[in-house]
């Protein structure tokens, strides 16, 4: 049997639209700075974070959440970018920013015990846009970590 341009095309979009939900992408808002971040919602995509990535776009990062308020450990394995990750509690303050650097996963790096998001971007992102603690996470809709 032949396939049909009708199931061409639904294969395409199955084959799309499963790719979009391991990797979602939304922008987002920290005080009135855009990023375009994608979504690490599952404790699988969590730890897989940014590794293997050989570079970023100037406001691309990851967005972390957790299902709870928690403090987080994060470590830079196989992570070939320079990165800043703010740590946001759950009303979405930012708490602290942390400079992390590729060293094969040798150094943790611990975030406030209130933690709910956090948010890799690339060095000196935060710097860039002055944003300290207090600036405020602003999502586009309400998400939650499993």
């Amino acid at each position: 049997m032949r396939p049909t341009l009708r199931h061409t095309t639904l294969l395409l979009f199955t084959l799309l639209l499963t790719g979009c939900l391991e990797s979602r992408q939304v922008s987002l808002l920290v005080d009135n700075i855009n990023a375009r971040v994608e979504v690490a919602a599952s404790p699988k995509a969590r730890q897989r974070g940014l590794m293997y990535r050989e570079s970023m776009g100037k406001d691309e990062g990851l967005l972390m959440i957790f299902p709870e308020p928690q403090e987080v450990s994060l470590w830079m394995l196989n992570t070939r970018i320079p990165l800043d990750v703010g740590f946001f509690d759950d009303q979405g303050v930012l708490r602290a920013v942390v400079s992390m650097q590729p060293d094969g996963g040798k150094q943790l790096y611990h975030s406030p015990p209130d933690t709910r998001y956090a948010l890799e971007m690339n060095r000196g992102w935060f710097a860039r846009y002055a944003l300290a603690p207090g600036a405020r996470l602003k999502l586009p809709y309400a998400m939650t970590g499993e």
